[in-house]
């Protein structure tokens, strides 16, 4: 039996699973429904795959491993995750979002983008390779965390602690995450970005005081933090002054110039999917600002009266976040060293308080060209078409898989792009979650 036959032949089972899988929250803050989310997984696995099962404890929501034996000794493992958020206002919403629903060729709930039906397309797809041939061409760990949606804060230990043991044999990570293009061709994608996040809060007194009284007596606590600001950076020229911050920020490649010549750009598109007003550059250079420079956000700036009219009052504490995408090899610890050295005199004196906010490094992988081409064909088989990024502008903790396991890592998202993950009405198309029931099962059609 072909794969479409099997496909369509249990369109209505796999729907039922799926709606199954949401009914249950699986809610990553407050772990409603963890427990049952894991026991249902565990069955399932068991029943379609004959997966041999293992729920690893962590100090948050346990991780599941399922291992399949294969041909070869060679061993891919597959990441998803099946925690979701919190579905915030319900009237917001246009059905409940823990009962899947499908409408206008899409299904509609929490977790049907981010991440349970792509993590349920990866299964699916498995199960169609065996139920079509044989067995498995290579072993295969399914690595299903409970906590992405909390930044992952156990993952890393936890690869760290069977990096030698139940995940020594481990030669590739795919990750099953994200979305499509926007012009929804489905994407392999070879690295991310990074980011460090920290905040500066400025104090000049206890209390905010009377501009007439105390006008040129008083600093201002804005001004204070703007003048901080101009030592760490240049914002007429848009450049970190961080001594460190741009060593290991590399040129693209030439192949990898050519996979961004083949991406698509279009200025009013972009110009209105976004609400920009202006976007002066050609494709190289979007793409090269996105994927291979690193960039210094300024997201938040709080001080003073923020009320109606005017209050004549010197702001006593002013406070500003940022956020610095990374690229190549910048290396976060040496960058925070720099920050809090430039800054140790105002820490010392009280007026400048540092708080560093979050981290994630950069990954960037390296990979044979022969293993880059066999997963591009394998997506193509599948969908018909396939683009290749070279690093995703966002954030995602790939480098333990790189870092900790030592092995290449790819990322190929199954979602639409306007999923609206983390918003109300998130969805996967029908097309996209068969599509991903299709790419898993490419990825094993050799």
């Amino acid at each position: 039996m072909s794969r479409e036959e099997f496909i369509e032949q249990h369109q209505t089972e796999f729907e039922n699973i799926f709606k199954e899988f949401i009914g249950l929250k699986s809610l990553s803050v407050t772990g409603e429904g963890i427990d049952e989310t894991v026991d249902f997984l565990e069955k399932l696995l068991k029943k379609l795959l004959k997966a041999q099962i293992e729920v690893i404890k962590t100090a948050g929501h346990p991780i599941i491993l399922a291992k399949l034996a294969g041909k070869s000794d060679e061993n891919v493992l597959f990441y998803g995750h099946y925690d979701v958020m919190e579905p915030g206002d319900l009237n917001s919403w246009s059905s409940d979002p823990f009962k899947l629903t499908k409408t206008n060729g899409r299904f509609v709930a929490r977790g049907a983008g981010d991440n349970k039906g792509q993590l349920l397309a990866q299964i699916l797809g498995i199960y169609t390779y065996l139920q079509t041939h044989e067995s498995l061409p290579f072993n295969i760990t399914l690595f299903i965390e409970g906590e992405e949606e909390q930044g992952s804060p156990n993952l890393a230990p936890t690869i760290e602690k069977l990096k030698n043991t139940k995940l020594s044999q481990v030669n590739t990570a795919i990750v099953v995450d994200g979305s499509a293009n926007p012009d929804g061709t489905n994407v392999l994608r070879l690295g991310n970005r990074g980011v460090f996040s920290f905040e500066l809060i400025s104090k000049t007194a206890t209390h905010d005081n009377h501009s007439g009284s105390l006008g040129n007596v008083m600093e201002n606590s804005v001004t204070q933090l703007l003048n901080f600001l101009d030592k760490i950076y240049d914002s007429k020229n848009g450049l970190v002054k961080l001594p460190h911050f741009y060593d290991g920020v590399t040129e693209p490649t030439k192949q990898e110039l050519a996979w961004i010549k083949l991406l698509p750009f279009d200025k009013k598109q972009i110009m209105q999917q976004a609400g920009i007003n202006e976007l002066d550059m050609d494709q190289e250079t979007y793409y090269r600002n996105l994927m291979f420079k690193p960039t210094f956000n300024i997201s938040s700036f709080k001080a003073g009266y923020l009320g109606k009219g005017i209050k004549t009052s010197i702001p006593h504490q002013a406070m500003l976040k940022v956020d610095c995408r990374l690229v190549g090899q910048q290396d976060i610890n040496q960058i925070k060293t720099d920050l809090f050295e430039i800054f140790s005199d105002e820490i010392t004196t009280n007026k400048l308080e540092v708080k560093t906010l979050g981290q994630l490094p950069p990954e960037k992988t390296k990979a044979p060209d022969e293993q880059i081409n066999q997963l591009f064909q394998a997506i193509k088989r599948a969908t018909g078409k396939v683009y290749i990024e070279p690093a995703m502008p966002g954030s995602v903790p790939n480098y333990v898989w790189k870092d900790i396991l030592k092995v290449p890592v790819f990322t190929i998202p199954y979602a639409n792009s306007d999923e609206h993950n983390h918003d109300f009405n998130e969805n996967i198309t029908e097309k996209n979650f068969y599509n991903g029931i299709r790419i898993s099962y490419e990825l094993l059609n050799r």
